[in-house]
């Protein structure tokens, strides 16, 4: 209470002070009667207490107020009681109304006293009010009608206006459109004030005193008197830059996220993917119309519940389609998987689906295709490649057979020939025709027809031409571990199968015991075959025999570099290089030298 009446302006007194008061009162009423006796005898002295009652309430408040008025009534009282005190010339109806006189000047006295309070308690909420509104967020104002003076404005104006709220509203930075200034009667809070406009969330470019330009969301509405007069008008105005340029990059990034989910739907819808999603929280599985469009039912989006797709996996497949994707959830990774499905019609369809878990959203999302033409291509080819392998090696079985066949004609024109020319000539003839054979064998037992082994191909080699010279030993050390196509491969084997029979036949005296070694080896430039012998050496007349001509041309046929070294009673060592890099022009490249059985 004690605030209350500081803060309307009065101070107040102690209970003490109060009493004190009201007795100095009271004599002084006395005294004044004293005094106004000679001049007028009727004038009671209470006559003049309760004026000074009605004062000091009206300074001091409730409490002075209420002491004084019962001074006075004690006052009365005793007056009343003591005919002494009344004037002599009183009569008795001009004493009651004396005393009636009391309640009605304290009547006067609380109704003062409560009006004060009333109008005190009135400014207190009109200063919260103004406080209030100064805090809003915004700038805001208060026009008064009808010249527009500003009543008041928000502490954050100047903020946001750059400038100090001012009356005259052609000052203000508000443009329109086109750039150009908006003349006052277009601001909304104008609009309010004189014709009553409720303006709401229009948006207005503002420029500021130092020229930067921001966005305004801009509020008004009239405020009418009991009359339904305007008395004012209320604006606020909201800078909204920073959202509207937030808004703006959300619609370009939406604009984008549509361009890109179009693009990819068409890409999608091209393609003939199907889109599906899980949900794992769940467990409902949702697909779109392309995908229940392969598994046989409507063209439209369907949504399955727990192992609603079970039926569509073939049981076959179920168990993999299952470990797989339960892996891709567990490491939160991609999922792929080619299987079969059953569609509504019971058809088998082999598809193939990829997709990719978030986390995040706790789905796995991705799509399928039907790739049931392919599979059906694929396994038609297989058949046929499994076909044309047997046929193959059918063929090869066969030729390798007829190739046996004359060398061994050739080996009984040997045992029947006379003449040593003759029987040498067919000899080598049954050799050459016999390492095509084993050629064709290694290729016979090539898994797919095309690459020999060769270090298995050279081992049987060496066990065949043994049998020309049982006197001499052959070493044979394999260690490349490469295969090559059979185009190389025969030709090697058969430069091979010369240079073994060579060594076997000329190398050591008939019945002479000795040793002939033939390795492979691998090293960065390609592979090298190595054959040497111990024996009596290369005789100059041999370099220009027949021999020599077949491995010279099968050299430049597969791009391989055949050189020898020999000396008189030190042996022999010839090295064919075949290098890995393909050999562009094999007839261009130098020719070999010549290493062939005498003629």
């Amino acid at each position: 209470m004690a605030n209350q009446r500081a803060a309307i302006g009065h101070s107040p007194l102690p209970l003490a002070r109060n009493f004190l008061f009201a007795i100095g009162l009271a004599g002084m009423a006395v005294l004044c009667r004293a005094a106004l006796q000679p001049i007028a005898p009727a004038t009671g002295p209470y006559l003049l207490l309760f004026p000074a009652i009605v004062f000091a309430g009206m300074l001091w408040g409730t409490w002075p107020t209420t002491v004084a008025a019962l001074a006075g009534w004690i006052a009365t009282s005793a007056i009343i009681l003591n005919q002494s005190l009344y004037s002599p010339g009183m009569s008795r109806a001009a004493q009651l109304n004396t005393v009636l006189f009391v309640p009605s000047c304290a009547a006067v006295i609380w109704a003062t006293h409560k009006l004060r309070r009333s109008v005190a308690s009135a400014e207190r909420a009109e200063a919260r009010l103004a406080e209030v509104f100064r805090q809003v967020p915004g700038a805001a104002a208060i026009l008064e009608a009808p010249d527009g003076r500003l009543l008041l404005n928000s502490r954050r104006s100047g903020d946001i206006l750059g400038h100090s709220p001012l009356g005259d509203m052609s000052v203000y930075g508000g443009l329109r459109p086109d750039g150009t200034r908006l003349p006052p009667e277009a601001y909304p809070i104008i609009r309010a004030l004189r014709a009553g406009e409720v303006v709401g969330g229009e948006h207005i470019r503002y420029q500021r005193p130092d020229g930067r330009v921001v966005d305004l969301d801009v509020h008004a509405g009239p405020v009418r008197g009991a009359n339904g007069q305007i008395v004012a008008a209320v604006g606020m105005a909201f800078d909204v830059t920073e959202r509207m340029a937030a808004e703006k990059r959300l619609h370009q990034s939406e604009a984008e996220y549509r361009t890109v989910a179009e693009r990819l739907r068409a890409a999608i819808d091209a393609g003939g993917f199907g889109v599906w999603e899980i949900d794992l929280a769940t467990g409902y599985m949702r697909m779109d119309g392309t995908m229940a469009a392969m598994l046989g039912m409507k063209p439209e989006a369907v949504e399955l519940e727990g192992m609603g797709m079970r039926p569509f996996i073939h049981p076959a497949d179920y168990d993999s389609v299952s470990a797989t994707m339960q892996a891709a959830v567990a490491a939160g990774g991609a999922y792929a998987e080619e299987c079969r499905m059953l569609t509504a019609q019971g058809d088998v369809r082999w598809v193939i689906s990829r997709g990719a878990v978030i986390k995040d959203m706790q789905k796995v999302i991705g799509v399928i295709s039907d790739v049931t033409e392919r599979r059906q291509r694929e396994d038609a080819l297989h058949a046929a490649l499994e076909a044309r392998d047997v046929l193959m090696r059918e063929a090869d079985h066969r030729i390798k057979n007829s190739l046996q066949l004359v060398a061994s004609l050739l080996s009984i024109q040997v045992s029947k020939a006379d003449d040593v020319a003759i029987k040498q000539a067919l000899g080598d003839a049954s050799a050459r025709v016999q390492a095509i054979a084993n050629a064709h064998l290694a290729l016979e037992r090539s898994p797919d027809l095309r690459m020999i082994e060769i270090d298995q191909m050279l081992a049987d080699l060496c066990e065949r031409v043994g049998t020309l010279n049982p006197a001499v030993e052959i070493l044979f050390d394999g260690r490349s571990g490469l295969s090559l196509d059979a185009e190389k491969a025969i030709p090697l084997a058969l430069i091979a199968s010369e240079v073994l029979t060579n060594a076997l036949r000329h190398a050591f005296a008939p019945g002479q015991p000795g040793q002939v070694s033939l390795a492979t080896v691998q090293d960065e430039s390609g592979l090298r075959v190595v054959i040497a012998d111990a024996g009596r050496g290369l005789p100059t007349a041999a370099r220009r025999g027949l021999g020599s001509s077949v491995i010279a041309t099968l050299s430049r046929q597969i791009g391989a570099r055949v050189s020898a070294e020999s000396s008189p009673g030190t042996g022999t060592v010839v090295t064919t290089r075949l290098p890995f890099a393909p050999v562009e022009d094999a007839a261009a490249s130098p020719r070999s030298p010549a290493l062939a059985t005498p003629a």
